[in-house]
């Protein structure tokens, strides 16, 4: 699914890890059908993320959740009262009071209808897929949220606390809320994964995707440096693998210099225009 597209914007963007595309099987017998094979042992979610960022193909439910809080944002179990009250957190010593505790619980997303199992790998290995993340550094991340803005304009939903940062900030919230979403990650999945220090988490539902990719695409040559656009062209197989050329004399502050100096001659004319029209009404009038 979408291949040419992730290569592209793997491309384009350097990323070391895969896009990860993740499926949610709502009955049982979608799981059965599913052909991927089960997840073997009980586990995190974002390590299931993490192990598809890597190139795996799996399938998971119940049985393979290690993480309650992964269980309950994502529907395969009822949410529990001490969570979303936030008792637990606050006993755990992560907010001030239990107002903040609370405050934060009602805010963090969880997928409210019932999920049996997922789906997860490379998106470009999944048949379907419902949701799209990527981990990847501060600069992408960057260049990805370029991408969205390119075509959407600012992102309306986002929303982190710095916990749940995977199974809620990357598959919960963009789904729920039909937006692109962003994450620092969280404590747990960074001892969990070993991510590294400076990686970050977007996540989006699978129908963004194409034009947040395509967003990257058409703001390439006016971002990127004539250094990084050497850097790309030494990775494709063709020049033309992008779908358009590479062009190292763009940048939007080349473009930017062109229209501020266009619009100062428009201005310029326009003062000769009125100068020139006040002078033949004077001479009328002296007539």
């Amino acid at each position: 699914m979408e291949q040419q597209r992730v290569r592209r914007l793997s491309l384009a963007l350097n990323l070391q890890r895969q896009v990860v595309g993740v499926r949610f099987l709502y009955t049982w017998a979608e799981f059965q059908d599913s052909p991927l094979p089960q997840f073997r042992h009980r586990t995190r979610f974002c390590y299931m993320v993490m192990r598809a960022s890597q190139g795996e193909c799996l399938k998971s439910d119940l049985s393979n959740f290690g993480c309650g809080c992964a269980r309950e944002a994502l529907g395969l179990e009822p949410e529990d009262p001490t969570t979303t009250s936030g008792e637990m957190y606050y006993g755990c010593g992560l907010y001030a009071s239990r107002a903040i505790a609370k405050q934060v619980q009602d805010e963090v997303v969880r997928i409210p209808q019932h999920i049996h199992g997922i789906e997860v790998g490379p998106l470009d290995q999944l048949e379907q897929a419902d949701l799209v993340i990527l981990v990847a550094n501060a600069f992408q991340v960057m260049r990805i949220v370029q991408g969205y803005v390119h075509f959407f304009g600012v992102p309306k939903h986002l929303g982190m606390a710095g916990n749940q940062g995977v199974c809620s900030d990357l598959a919960a919230r963009p789904f729920v809320k039909n937006d692109l979403n962003l994450s620092v990650l969280c404590a747990g999945t960074r001892r969990a994964c070993k991510w590294g220090e400076g990686e970050l988490g977007v996540g989006m539902p699978i129908n963004l995707f194409a034009p947040v990719a395509d967003g990257v695409l058409r703001t390439l040559n006016n971002i990127e440096t004539p250094e990084a656009k050497d850097r790309i062209l030494s990775n494709l197989t063709d020049p033309m693998e992008l779908g358009f050329a590479l062009d190292k004399s763009a940048y939007y502050g080349v473009t930017a210099k062109a229209w501020s100096d266009k619009r100062q001659e428009d201005t310029r004319r326009y003062a000769v225009f009125l100068a020139e029209h006040q002078a033949g009404k004077g001479s009328t009038s002296e007539e």
